[in-house]
């Protein structure tokens, strides 16, 4: 199910430089795709997190929020070390939206 994590890695670098080109809507198609294989890092989650916040897509924020506390809580599970303060982070931004609710 979850694609080699080199190629997982280069759509991130690939979308982060189609963020400095403007390119905001392939960057985040390349994003989604590693969400979409439970990317176990937290770049992809942090930049659409940002990027649906100033699209002003709450729904799409949440959905990416929910589904990175998910990933890092099994990680967390399994006691890897750098898990924990990625998990706090999106918990965190998923509560100050639900606050505002």
């Amino acid at each position: 199910m979850i694609n080699n994590f080199d190629d997982q890695v280069q759509r991130n670098l690939l979308g982060k430089q189609l963020e400095k080109e403007g390119q905001i809507v392939k960057a985040m198609s390349l994003y989604e795709a590693n969400v979409s294989e439970n990317f176990e890092g937290s770049f992809p989650y942090r930049r659409l997190a940002i990027l649906y916040r100033k699209r002003k897509l709450p729904s799409e924020e949440i959905r990416i929020l929910e589904k990175a506390i998910s990933i890092f809580s099994v990680l967390n599970s399994l006691n890897r070390n750098d898990v924990e303060p990625k998990l706090y982070e999106f918990q965190e931004r998923l509560n100050r939206i639900n606050d505002k609710k």
